[in-house]
């Protein structure tokens, strides 16, 4: 009997970011995922989507150490009106082994108005571990406080107001 990976993969990402979208208090109507690997080795690498057709992306940036590389998702959704919208970046199924240095998660083209950030056992972070900056739609990590640990960040976001 062979598996469909691909197919397997969807399935676990759609039932990842319909469970986590929970947090944005929206039902997504819209969702694009792509995998990528989470390489460590110290230098800071990262990975970036846009939406086409939509002012919306989403960019997440990291060092990490520790063991071989790691697939992790990304995922972008938006509810049907396209007035609220969440990135969201995890290692779907198993706990993460690395040991991050540094992350940050910045959305463009929308305001961001929440984020949550869970450890590699998928609990979450202390609150002194991470913080949003709302004028640059990002969150991040505390230096000196964040332990390294990371399984999944979230940032929920709404459109910005247009000034007339």
């Amino acid at each position: 009997m062979s598996m469909n990976w691909d197919l397997l993969l969807c399935c676990i990402a759609t039932l990842c970011f319909y469970s986590a979208n929970a947090i944005c208090d929206m039902t997504e109507d819209k969702i694009q995922v792509s995998e990528f690997d989470v390489i460590p080795g110290g230098q800071k690498l990262g990975h970036e989507k846009h939406w086409d057709g939509i002012n919306f992306s989403c960019n997440f940036t990291y060092q990490a150490q520790g063991g071989t590389k790691e697939s992790w998702l990304m995922g972008l959704s938006m509810n049907a009106d396209n007035t609220k919208f969440s990135c969201s970046v995890e290692r779907p199924g198993s706990s993460s082994y690395l040991f991050f240095q540094s992350f940050r998660m910045m959305v463009g083209g929308v305001q961001a108005v929440g984020a949550e950030v869970k450890g590699s056992d998928h609990s979450p972070l202390n609150p002194e571990e991470y913080v949003m900056v709302e004028s640059s739609s990002s969150v991040s990590q505390v230096d000196g406080k964040f332990k390294s640990m990371l399984g999944r960040v979230e940032l929920c976001a709404v459109k910005p107001k247009q000034e007339l």
